[in-house]
């Protein structure tokens, strides 16, 4: 009953077959308009009719107006037509009335409690598949919005990277080098830890860096990140190297912005038979995000190439890799 905005014409017709059979008198009537809320300056005309011209005061015709005005006020007499309509359905007064209209009365009422439980079941059904389908279009707005700030997220991680190659301070852009990477690797869901410092514990000095720690094929992975002019050397990789010997069932990557000397690559390529080491050029990473490819693929890859090959410093086509899936990472 809550929803109805109006009497539809079915139930208004037999609305004023009813209220005039349910009222004795005229003068009851009015009561029960006055009851349910209708406004005095409404029944106003009706109650002065009925004081000075009473035959002329028939009560179907003044029910049909009376219903006929609440309908014509929609919003506005919500409430009484809502209120009129609950004191109907509820009413068990029959021996209140004429003898002549009880049993007419008593069917009308059936019919209306029929007609408002079907509308108000349709309504309640209607109710439902609106609400049904607006959850479905704020469940997509909201993979809409996932998606937009994953792009936007991407976006951003993608241009500081590129930022890095005008910085000329060599401190400063490692650093960032670091940061950007680390960040990067949390996007797309394999970061573990960034860059941490190990201590001896007798003297608290440093006697170990790590630049961050991912995880891929479920294996645990240190990562080096180096920005220097010359290709790395054997110095440098065989440092690295040093720190996976003792840590057993991890993985290494280093990854070099002027790539690695031949005595480098043929250095890691001796030490796969103890330890996993890629060798990554920096450039290939700036590739994979430039084609918008999936990092996690490009480093799955580039892991099962060197254990496949034996080969540190595999070439892995970046445009056949899987593209970046928006809706999984933020």
């Amino acid at each position: 009953m809550d929803t109805y905005f109006h009497f539809p014409p079915d139930l208004f017709n037999i609305l004023v077959d009813t209220i005039p059979r349910l009222n004795k008198t005229k003068k009851d009537l009015l009561l029960f308009f006055q009851n349910v809320g209708v406004p005095s300056t409404y029944l106003q005309p009706y109650y002065l009719l009925l004081n000075t011209n009473r035959s002329q005061f028939k009560k179907f015709d003044v029910t049909r107006e009376v219903l006929a005005t609440l309908n014509e006020q929609t919003e506005k007499m919500l409430g009484v037509r809502r209120k009129l309509l609950q004191r109907i359905v509820e009413f068990d007064s029959f021996e209140t009335c004429y003898p002549n209209d009880k049993d007419r009365a008593k069917a009308n009422v059936s019919d209306i409690q029929k007609i408002v439980k079907l509308k108000d079941t349709v309504t309640k059904y209607e109710n439902y598949l609106s609400r049904e389908q607006s959850e479905k279009i704020q469940e997509k707005q909201k993979v809409v919005d996932k998606l937009c700030q994953s792009r936007k997220h991407f976006v951003d991680l993608e241009q500081r990277f590129a930022q890095l190659f005008s910085i000329q301070n060599p401190q400063e852009r490692g650093k960032k080098l670091e940061q950007v990477l680390n960040d990067i690797f949390m996007y797309f869901k394999i970061g573990i830890k960034e860059d941490f410092v190990i201590y001896d514990d007798e003297t608290g000095k440093n006697c170990e860096q790590i630049d961050g720690v991912v995880e891929i094929n479920h294996y645990l992975t240190l990562v080096e990140m180096k920005w220097e002019k010359e290709p790395l050397g054997v110095d440098k990789v065989g440092r690295f190297m040093s720190r996976l010997l003792v840590r057993k069932n991890v993985d290494g990557i280093i990854v070099s912005y002027a790539s690695f000397t031949e005595t480098a690559i043929l250095t890691a390529k001796e030490a796969l038979s103890i330890s996993v080491l890629a060798l990554v050029d920096l450039k290939d990473i700036y590739d994979v995000l430039n084609q918008k490819k999936d990092l996690v693929d490009f480093f799955s890859e580039l892991i099962k190439n060197v254990k496949l090959y034996k080969n540190p410093k595999p070439r892995i086509d970046i445009s056949g890799l899987k593209n970046i899936d928006f809706n999984y990472y933020d």
